[in-house]
């Protein structure tokens, strides 16, 4: 039979855990690793709601993208998350900065969502290497230029946003960084690498200030839909290489903001 711990390997062998950032949590968090696995799931987050759902399906294994675990814990309640895992003989298994990093992960699915409708061009250069070759977000040139307010429905549309906010630089923009999550910290580093503009997420009031005062474009298309992508992602790679373990996409998987447009 495959365990949990085959299935950690595995993952392990294609996105490895040790590339992880230094602040990160990844990897094998919560169960037993001897467990034998006969159905997973993947989602992007460990809610209860994705508990229930994999309670339901009898499924033995979580792998999601954002830690179920990410600050040290003193306590573990029966009812918390890990604590309802624990009970409810659920392991999971996490995989974070190393997904995002990995050229497998979100840096071809966002460029997979991304390419066609904003005209991305088939090379591009990282917005900051991690070292081994790896990056955290993309800088693309564009076949045509586009506004911002184009660039940024276009962006919408091809990420399925309920709303996206974004600063306009005042200009065209011909070449444009993407980065997944939180990517607040990175406009200045795009703005040095020669982007215009930069898609992610989670940007506060200030990058908006200092973006329009700098005539740079920012467009926030938030944490959820530009990394909701991990699901389909991971369910594909396991499916390859776990033919007989059932694996499907949390449908508990959803936003958890609501927006009144």
């Amino acid at each position: 039979m495959t365990t949990v711990r085959d299935i950690y390997d595995f993952i392990d062998s294609v996105i490895p855990f040790s590339t992880q950032e230094s602040w990160d949590n990844s990897g094998f968090l919560a169960g037993d690793p001897d467990m034998d696995v006969h159905r997973i799931i993947t989602a992007l987050d460990i809610t209860n709601h994705v508990i229930d759902e994999a309670i339901s399906e009898k499924a033995e294994l979580i792998v999601s993208h954002h830690p179920v675990i990410f600050t040290p814990l003193k306590a573990v309640m029966a009812g918390s998350p890990t604590g309802r895992m624990i009970r409810s003989g659920i392991s999971a298994i996490c995989t974070h900065t190393p997904f995002d990093m990995s050229p497998l992960g979100m840096n071809k699915g966002l460029y997979d969502l991304l390419s066609e409708p904003l005209g991305l061009s088939d090379s591009s250069v990282p917005l900051e290497e991690t070292g081994e070759g790896l990056s955290v977000g993309r800088i693309y040139e564009l076949e045509a230029p586009l506004s911002p307010e184009e660039a940024a429905k276009r962006a919408k549309a091809a990420l399925g946003c309920s709303a996206v906010r974004f600063s306009d630089g005042g200009r065209e923009i011909r070449k444009i960084a993407v980065s997944s999550g939180s990517g607040g910290s990175f406009v200045g580093l795009a703005q040095k690498k020669g982007a215009d503009a930069l898609i992610s997420g989670d940007f506060k009031h200030d990058a908006f200030i200092d973006s329009g005062n700098e005539g740079f474009t920012i467009i926030d298309c938030g944490h959820f839909h530009t990394e909701r992508i991990f699901c389909g992602i991971m369910k594909k790679l396991l499916s390859e290489a776990f033919p007989e373990i059932t694996i499907t996409e949390a449908k508990s998987c959803t936003d958890p903001a609501s927006y009144i447009l």
